[in-house]
């Protein structure tokens, strides 16, 4: 303006928010912020945000729209939800600021008042008291440790949830020690100082003979050793001849013990001859073993006294040496088996050489297990032989041979094994299978078959060998329908009688054969040939005579004989055909006997 003058106006712009956020929002650690923002009418395409991200609806997030009122609910806000949070729909934006406030988290104080009770053996009674502000700390639970007296580490041994007596027992420790306890309270945010009971306790896990003493045999000034093995780690105490050692044996340094983990020892050095027969024992609470030490004088004082003892075990057909020294060289031995002298052959020989004794079985059997036994007199010493089977294995077998049948033919499934005498299963879809008319098992030998002598649709499936684990498959198929093998005769007249014989026997209609008729024509059927069945067959009418000559192999080639074009001869050559095909024979030209007959051929 010319005059320099100004002017102040203020504008004021309506935008879609009504009710902004606050500037800034607080809210302590762990309860839900709540956003409300109104706007001016109902709208579409709102958005939340946080620090500039949109925010999507998810568990710890509820996005709401009721009309002109939207909310953001953030549940359960943690520090990494602050930030600023902003709503906005078209050119309208509103914002607040999120801050959130740590809950203070501290550990619950030390419990007090332990106390400690040894009055029972093998126990200890542990009590204790919440401090006195676990009100204001509560703590979730109890932890108790131990550790030994002498040194080591504290161990978590307990946990529980409300203070209480605790008894300890001897069998919750891993060994014999003296132990101490402390006990400290711990919640969510820390554990608190512990605070040890006063004093110790004597604990030790109940013990059982895993490994007991073994009677011990050495010479003259020889070191004896005796040791047996606990299932835990305990103290024990050794006894000779009813003397504790420790005190007056061990001062003297003939004996000394060893205690490493679970294994407990005894070493008597330089034993001598007046020692023998002495009895060693050890005892650890329930635990009491003994043994005793034999002590063998100079050369010739003990004649015959063996050494060792051997256990074997081998499979069959392997040899066995069985041998054991005796002093002097020549004292002699007998050799026994389960309390009998053992004979002398080509399978079992003895053996001296010096103070060395053998019993020597060149192929053992399982009928040569038994306990032997090489007794020198005074003195024996036993060996126990176990002699297994080996194992029986399939060898060979035809079950890599097409097994596709057609019904009525025979089926036969064989598996030769390692050995003549072994338990054979057979089994069809998985369920055993015994022997009928329909299925016959036969064993030559170490061969063992599985025969269907006629076989049936029904009998298609899986068979399996089964030979103490050893098996082998076969996969069997038989063709459906029901083949026969039939003979035609087709007369001049539809009434004539009809007989029909077999080898100048008349034959009668049953099961396995069955005549039929229709019209002129005649037919002898039968339904599954055998090899009972190979024969002549004549079918007369009185003035009428029509041989033919039939004969039948089972589980023949079905290829051989009765083909189309054979020879029209007065009789027909003798054919081989597979159970069951069907067979029809028909009327070519004169009988050649001269009967006024027609004469038959295959058709």
């Amino acid at each position: 303006m010319k005059d320099k003058g100004r002017s102040i106006a203020e504008v004021s712009v309506r935008g879609m928010i009504v009710k902004r956020l606050p500037r800034k929002l607080d809210v302590m650690e762990g309860e839900n912020a709540v956003f409300c923002v109104e706007t001016r009418e109902a709208a579409e395409g709102t958005c939340w945000s946080r620090d500039g991200l949109q925010l999507r609806e998810s568990l710890r997030t509820v996005l709401k729209s009721f009309g002109r009122t939207h909310l953001l609910v953030l549940v359960h806000v943690t520090r990494q939800d602050a930030g600023i949070i902003s709503f906005t729909v078209g050119e309208s934006q509103t914002s607040s600021q999120l801050r959130v406030k740590c809950v203070k988290r501290d550990p619950p104080s030390t419990p007090v008042a332990a106390e400690m009770s040894v009055a029972e053996s093998n126990a200890a009674l542990l009590a204790w008291c919440p401090a006195p502000d676990a009100h204001l700390r509560p703590p979730s639970r109890y932890l108790l440790e131990r550790r030994e007296a002498a040194e080591g580490e504290w161990v978590q041994c307990l946990a529980t949830d409300l203070p209480s007596r605790v008894r300890v027992l001897g069998d919750s420790v891993p060994r014999e020690a003296d132990y101490c306890f402390r006990v400290c309270a711990a919640n969510e945010h820390g554990r608190s100082s512990p605070v040890e009971f006063p004093g110790s306790v004597h604990l030790a896990p109940a013990a059982r003979l895993e490994r007991g003493l073994q009677d011990v045999r050495v010479r003259d000034g020889e070191d004896a050793r005796f040791s047996l093995e606990l299932s835990a780690v305990v103290n024990g105490t050794w006894f000779l001849d009813g003397t504790r050692l420790g005190e007056e044996e061990e001062a003297c340094g003939r004996c000394s013990m060893r205690h490493r983990g679970m294994e407990h020892s005894l070493l008597i050095r330089g034993a001598r001859v007046a020692d023998s027969g002495a009895q060693v024992t050890f005892v650890s609470g329930e635990v009491r073993d003994s043994a005793t030490l034999h002590v063998q004088g100079e050369q010739g004082a003990r004649p015959g006294v063996l050494l060792r003892e051997e256990q074997r075990g081998l499979s069959s057909g392997l040899p066995v040496l069985l041998e054991c020294h005796v002093s002097p060289p020549g004292a002699l031995v007998r050799w026994l088996k389960d309390g009998e002298a053992v004979p002398l052959d080509d399978v079992i020989a003895v053996q001296a050489e010096g103070c060395v004794r053998r019993l020597l079985l060149r192929s053992a059997g399982p009928l040569d297990t038994g306990m032997y036994t090489c007794d020198a007199g005074d003195d024996a010493v036993s060996f126990v032989v176990t002699v297994t089977e080996a194992p029986v294995r399939i060898v060979s077998s035809n079950e890599e041979a097409p097994h596709t049948y057609v019904a009525g033919q025979r089926v036969e499934l064989w598996c030769q094994l390692s050995r003549p005498v072994a338990l054979v299963r057979w089994y069809k879809d998985g369920e055993e299978v015994e022997a009928d008319k329909s299925l016959v098992l036969e064993q030559e030998g170490p061969r063992h078959r599985l025969v269907l002598p006629c076989a049936r649709p029904q009998d298609t499936g899986e068979f399996v060998c089964d030979a103490s684990g050893d098996s082998v498959f076969y996969t069997v198929t038989v063709a459906g329908g029901s083949p026969r093998l039939s003979s035609n005769e087709e007369l001049s007249r539809p009434a004539a009688p009809v007989r029909w014989y077999k080898d100048g026997e008349e034959v009668e209609a049953d099961k396995s054969l069955v005549l039929e008729q229709e019209g002129p024509r005649h037919r002898l059927v039968l339904p599954c040939a055998r090899p009972q069945d190979t024969g002549e067959f004549v079918c007369n009418t009185g003035d009428v005579l029509s041989p033919s000559t039939s004969r039948c192999q089972v589980g023949g080639d079905p290829e051989q004989g009765g083909a189309d074009g054979a020879p029209a001869t007065g009789s027909f050559p003798d054919w081989a055909r597979g159970t069951g095909f069907s067979v029809v024979m028909k009327p070519v030209g004169a009988h050649p006997l001269g009967h006024p007959a027609q004469v038959l051929t295959w058709g």
